[in-house]
């Protein structure tokens, strides 16, 4: 018996393309310019894109009966938005953590300057 398997374009299409990000991805972080974690889970990202797109009734429907929803389709975009719900929640965090650091770093640079200032008003 022969396995017949059909391809359609976005399922050879999506693999290429998420190949290409993996190699940028990767390639970001050995040349330092991305952290561990946001290499992981942006690799995690592409490597579940590409399996969805290369079986996509498997993979939805699993998740559908998994999280107990009628509709695969509905499953997936339910996943999608939480998903995208915790990157906006982390890169939120990001923000706000930098933004601190941030004010932090000119607080204390102005204060630096401050006690310049008056050590050469001092001296004169």
């Amino acid at each position: 018996m022969i396995l017949k398997i059909q391809l359609e374009i976005y399922q050879w299409l999506v693999p290429l393309i998420a190949i290409f990000f993996m190699y940028r991805i990767i390639a970001q972080f050995r040349a330092n310019k991305r952290l561990l974690f946001g290499t992981v889970i942006w690799l995690l990202f592409w490597i579940v894109i590409t399996v969805l797109a290369i079986f996509p009734d498997l993979i939805s429907f699993s998740v559908a009966e998994a999280l107990g929803f009628k509709s695969h389709i509905n499953a997936i975009i339910f996943v999608a938005l939480g998903f995208l719900f915790l990157l906006v929640f982390y890169l939120s965090s990001s923000m706000d953590r930098m933004d601190r650091q941030i004010t932090e770093l000119v607080r204390r640079i102005a204060l630096e300057n401050q006690e310049k200032k008056e050590s050469e008003n001092d001296n004169e």
